[in-house]
């Protein structure tokens, strides 16, 4: 196994394990795992089934329908890390009214990252703190995506996110330290082996100032000061954000999909529809 497809299975498996800790309940099927976090039922990444073997789709559907009645999910969520596998199942899931998020691991380069920056990173100061620290700044960011139609929803991702903070060894990095804007999460794997930077964002009012950037820079040196020896993030492989992060030195070194049946949208096998999340 070469190190990129290493660093992509590795993140995976301690995204998985993290996400393990703040949900109430895995379920270990012969073909799948399946998280529940049941207080916490609307948000997607606690409540999905990953796919670990290959699996006739009608088994796949049915038995995400059965767990989630059981569970009181209003969505369905199915993660596949294995790309052939996704690709036998694919029309099978669209089918079914899934939609597909195509994602890609990515990896800095760090000879990439020193000839993007010309050794120069920005100059406006980030700070890292706790998570629980920059909770105010991640619910203005979180009421502005627009998924977040309840206040509802609101709370159960902020509370997903104080989770992480607890059970986690994880970071926040804020810009500006005085009145920040612009944030994102540093979690350190693998005994702060391997670094993951995520959830990157700025509220709408001061995007295209540089922010975004700031906070990236910061959270890079953060890792390097940890002494982890990759620094990953999962980008949506057909948004904007990829291209940047493309510039900055990351790489592509794995891919996966995650198909999602959103609350409107009726499945074919019987599941019927729900109302509360677009």
């Amino acid at each position: 196994m070469n190190d990129a497809l290493a660093t992509h299975e590795r993140l995976a498996q301690a995204t998985l394990e993290l996400r393990t800790m703040i949900a109430s309940r895995r379920l270990d099927l012969p073909f799948a795992v399946a998280l529940i976090a049941d207080d916490l039922t609307d948000v997607y990444d606690l409540n999905f089934m990953a796919v670990t073997r290959a699996v006739n789709a009608d088994i796949l559907l049915a038995s995400i329908d059965r767990i989630a009645a059981e569970a009181g999910w209003r969505h369905r969520r199915i993660e596949i890390d294995d790309t052939h596998i996704a690709d036998r199942l694919r029309k099978a899931l669209v089918d079914a009214g899934y939609e597909e998020e195509r994602l890609e691991t990515m990896v800095l380069d760090h000879d990439a990252y020193h000839e993007a920056t010309g050794g120069r990173t920005s100059v406006r100061d980030a700070h890292v703190v706790a998570i629980a620290d920059q909770l105010d700044l991640a619910r203005k960011i979180t009421m502005q995506a627009p998924w977040a139609d309840s206040d509802e929803i609101v709370d159960q991702m902020i509370e997903r996110e104080r989770r992480v903070g607890r059970v986690g060894d994880a970071r926040a990095v804020i810009a500006p330290p005085e009145a920040p804007v612009s944030r994102c999460l540093l979690l350190n794997h693998a005994a702060g082996a391997l670094a993951e930077i995520d959830a990157v964002s700025t509220v709408v009012e001061q995007r295209g100032r540089g922010w975004s950037q700031t906070v990236m820079h910061r959270a890079i040196a953060a890792a390097r000061a940890n002494g982890a020896t990759g620094i990953a993030l999962v980008a949506d492989a057909d948004d904007w954000p990829r291209e940047w992060y493309l510039r900055l030195g990351f790489r592509t070194v794995g891919r996966s999909s995650a198909f999602a049946r959103r609350p409107d949208r009726e499945s074919t096998t019987g599941g019927g529809t729900d109302d509360q999340r677009p």
